[in-house]
This record gives structure tokens, sequence and C-alpha cells, in this order.
């Protein structure tokens, strides 16, 4: 079987590179940012010369007004479905999980993120916990599958899916964890659990003769595919990846696992003997892999291009 993995494309219509697959595989984040992008590079000036700011989306809104911040977030679903509607135009089945651009985030009752590091940290458990892709990006497709916390057999493989993530989950890997009192810090531990959790359900639900190819936006925490390397950055030389999904490939070893939001480390990495690729970024960014459904095994991993777009 054939599988055409698609990287992280923010608005860019895929260019596919491959005329032999049976399936697509894309990892989040079609929605377009280019809306956002001049006041999120005022928003991280602000942060790099450690200034008192509100959350994104209300430093956003300030600038151009409510209507203005939804004009921009219905132009980049729009996008997105765009995308997906294009991909879906093959008539094969296509395997998605949302990024963290997906506008598919959870709702939190945290009013204020910004005021302390539990505050930060629980708003975006809730918004992890979601399980849904946003139904303005799939409506009306017939062949494009949410894996968000769900299993999907197809062709002697499980197609097991978990979007959203843009940074280290586990708290152990989170530096604003450091300022946790004892309660906060157990409080947390707990959502992370239950995030976990979620995932190992939709892994509890696979077809258990046949390997798990594993879907995750945010490609495995501490390998050499997760580093930022954007001197502009916070996290300049961090390892930015999940540590959900790294967890999830040491204990349930999966065959595969795809995963982006790093957009500059393409390339191929190993967790035990699951393999990792992360496709990289824009329109060209596709890989196709190769596994032989007798056996279920890896033959051929082919990256179509590096080259960022």
């Amino acid at each position: 079987m054939k599988i055409l993995v698609i990287g992280d494309l923010h608005g860019k219509k895929p260019v596919i590179g491959f005329k032999d697959f049976d399936c697509i595989v894309q990892i989040g984040d079609v929605c377009d940012d280019r809306g956002f992008r001049p006041y999120l590079n005022k928003f991280f000036n602000l942060l790099r010369q450690g200034k008192e700011v509100s959350g994104m989306d209300e430093f956003i809104i300030s600038k151009v007004g409510k209507k203005g911040f939804n004009r921009i977030v219905s132009e980049s679903l729009s996008r997105g479905h765009e995308i997906l509607r294009y991909l879906d135009s093959f008539g094969k089945p296509v395997f998605f999980v949302p990024g963290n651009w997906d506008e598919s985030y959870g709702k939190t009752k945290i009013k204020d993120m910004d005021k302390s590091s539990y505050n930060y940290l629980k708003a975006f458990f809730d918004f992890y916990l979601y399980g849904k892709a946003n139904k303005k990006l799939l409506k009306g497709l017939k062949n494009v599958h949410d894996c968000h916390f769900k299993n999907y057999f197809f062709r002697e493989l499980n197609f097991v899916g978990y979007g959203l993530s843009s940074g280290p989950e586990i708290l152990s890997d989170r530096k604003r964890s450091m300022d946790l009192n004892k309660r906060e810090r157990a409080m947390l531990i707990y959502e992370s659990k239950k995030l976990y959790g979620k995932l190992k359900n939709a892994h509890g639900k696979r077809n258990k003769q046949f390997p798990v190819f594993f879907i995750s936006h945010n490609i495995p925490f501490k390998t050499k595919l997760d580093i930022v390397k954007n001197k502009e950055s916070y996290a300049h030389k961090k390892h930015l990846g999940s540590s959900i999904a790294r967890k999830f490939c040491e204990e349930c070893k999966p065959l595969i696992c795809v995963g982006g939001h790093i957009h500059e480390c393409a390339g191929k990495d190993k967790i035990g003997k699951t393999l990792v690729i992360n496709p990289g970024f824009g329109k060209n960014a596709q890989v196709l892999v190769d596994i032989n459904e007798k056996n279920g095994k890896i033959k051929r991993v082919s990256f179509y291009s590096s080259k960022r777009l």
C-alpha cells in the first residue's frame, strides 16, 4: 500500500508530486495564517522585549476589532476547506488531524491565560482535549476522515490520530511548570493523563492483527525533527515537539509516526523501532510511504522535495 503524506500547508495548495498512491495522510495546519502574521510578528516582538501583553487573540482584536478578527478567521477556514476539498477530489481516503492553526481548539473557562503558569497550561489542556476538527473544514467532504482521537482501519493498517498539539504537554517537559505549586501541579498532571488516555482509547479500538500508522500534528518531543532553528524565535535551538506523541511511540510502538509543526526539520528519525517522519512545510512537502501489506513492513520512504515554499 502506498500512502501519500502531506506536511504543513498554511494555506498553500499542495502540488502533488506522486501519481500512484492508495490514500492520503494530512498532518494539519491547512488553514491560511497570512491574515494573522503581521500582528503575530508584533506580538512576539513585544514578548521578546519582556513587555506585558494580553493573549494573542486579544492582542489581534485590539488592532483590528472583533469583526476584523472574525473576518480573518473566516477567510482562514475557507482556505483550509478549499485545500481539503482538493484532496477529497482524488476519490481516495484522506486521514486528517487538525493542527494548531485549524481553528479546532476546545473552549476554556480560563479568562486570563497570562495571569499565571497554571492558567496558561490549564487553558492549553482545555484546548487540546476537544476531540473534533472544526466542522467548517470538513463540510460536504466524503473522503476526508477526522482522525483526532480516533482510529480508522484501511487495507491492513490502523490510522490513529492526535491533533492540535503545538508543544510539549507533559509537565516535566515544560519550562513554565517550574512556577506551579503542589496543588496546581497535581491538577495539571491529571489533565495530561486525561489527554493521553483519550489517545490510548483510540489506540485500543484498533484491529490488533495489523500495524498502526500514527498521525500526530506535532512531531514527537526530543528527536532531531523537533528542534527549532529560527534565531528570532524564543525557542531557537530548543525541542518543541509533543511529549504525548513521544510517550505514545515509546509505549504503543506504532510502525510509523508522521508529524510536523516544526517546519524546518523535514526528515526521518527513530524512536525504538518506530520510524518517525516530518514531511516539512509547503506545497511540495510530501512523502510517499510504501508498506508491504503481506508482512506489515515498510518497503520504501520517498521524499518528494525538501524545498521550502
